[in-house]
């Protein structure tokens, strides 16, 4: 139940009052004067008098306040003629003119906003029924490669495999690029499975982790998170593909997932780490930039899209990220989720 405020009202009521309040001693020295023998009971009666009328006057003034500020939500929400004559009525003719313009540029905002939300979803449209048309001969693809393994050379199947991860991944990442765009994002949370989410994520990259010698270690506790379950999966997904894109070619691939609950932060979290290229100090602050690439020679095989997209998902899910990192010796990255 909502608690009634009476401060703003006794504050508009303060002139009356007090004019009320001196009235009331003058009567009441009057009566001192003329009647010293019924003094006391013309005092009382003066007194619940005042009081009764100030209470009036006050709630008066509430109700007063209330049907304004009601009204005028309602014009917020909706700036119709309807509305826009209702808190005409309310606030009197005197604020017609900056009434009518304010009510004007407010349907102007509002039709803006309803053309963006409709180019918004016709984008959305156009990327979903791009991305299905892709997919269709990318799972021809893994259909092939699945099926048709035995009739390959290693080294042609090892190289179609990573082009239908990398497409993928690609695609992937551009629907839910188009997603974030939109005005309103819709998440399906529900509580999740890190344990589950991470087998599924380990399999559909384990062809990949194999072709690029990356040794995976796993301390995964069974937690259950808040989230959006195929956010998270493409989260993740991105995590381990960041990492295995920067790994150091030159000496042996490791990848360390843990997970577990932090105490001290009051938080479950998702650690993945590696002892890839990692990223330079000056650079940190720019990793979740959208475009960012890194090292140099890395940047003809990156987007600068996943890590932007993986803090733009998290923000939204409400998801903290820490990051540590030193130069050619490993990343780090951290994901902390609030308790369930």
């Amino acid at each position: 139940m909502r608690q009634l405020n009476w401060l703003p009202s006794l504050h508009q009521s303060r002139q009356w009052i007090l004019l009320l309040c001196v009235n009331s001693g003058f009567f009441i020295f009057l009566a001192w004067v003329a009647y010293p023998e019924s003094f006391k009971l013309l005092i009382l009666t003066m007194l619940i008098f005042t009081f009764v009328t100030i209470l009036i006057g006050v709630l008066f003034t509430w109700k007063k306040q209330r049907k304004q500020r009601n009204t005028f939500y309602k014009f917020l929400r909706e700036p119709s003629a309807e509305h826009e004559a209702k808190l005409l009525q309310v606030l009197g003719d005197t604020h017609k003119e900056p009434l009518h313009d304010l009510a004007n540029q407010l349907r102007h905002l509002s039709d803006e906003l309803q053309g963006a939300k409709y180019q918004s979803k016709e984008y959305e449209t156009f990327i979903e029924s791009w991305v299905h048309e892709i997919k269709t001969p990318l799972s021809l693809l893994h259909f092939v490669l699945q099926n048709r393994q035995d009739e390959m050379s290693p080294l042609v199947y090892q190289r179609l495999n990573h082009a239908n991860i990398t497409i993928h991944d690609y695609v992937e990442r551009i629907l839910f690029y188009a997603k974030l765009q939109a005005v309103h994002v819709d998440y399906s949370l529900k509580k999740v499975s890190i344990v589950e989410c991470f087998e599924d994520v380990l399999l559909e990259l384990q062809s990949l982790l194999e072709e690029q010698h990356v040794n995976v270690h796993t301390e995964i506790k069974e937690i259950n998170v808040a989230s959006d379950e195929r956010v998270l999966h493409f989260i993740l997904i991105q995590l381990l593909v960041n990492a295995i894109k920067y790994r150091n070619v030159d000496s042996e691939s490791f990848i360390w997932i843990e997970t577990g609950f932090d105490h001290a932060k009051d938080s479950y979290y998702v650690k993945v780490a590696d002892n890839g290229l990692g990223v330079l100090q000056s650079d940190l602050p720019f990793i979740f930039d959208k475009g960012f690439t890194g090292d140099a020679s890395n940047q003809k095989r990156s987007t600068g899209l996943g890590l932007f997209l993986v803090k733009k998902l998290c923000d939204d899910l409400q998801v903290e990220i820490e990051v540590k990192s030193e130069h050619k010796r490993g990343f780090t990255i951290q994901l902390l989720f609030p308790k369930v």
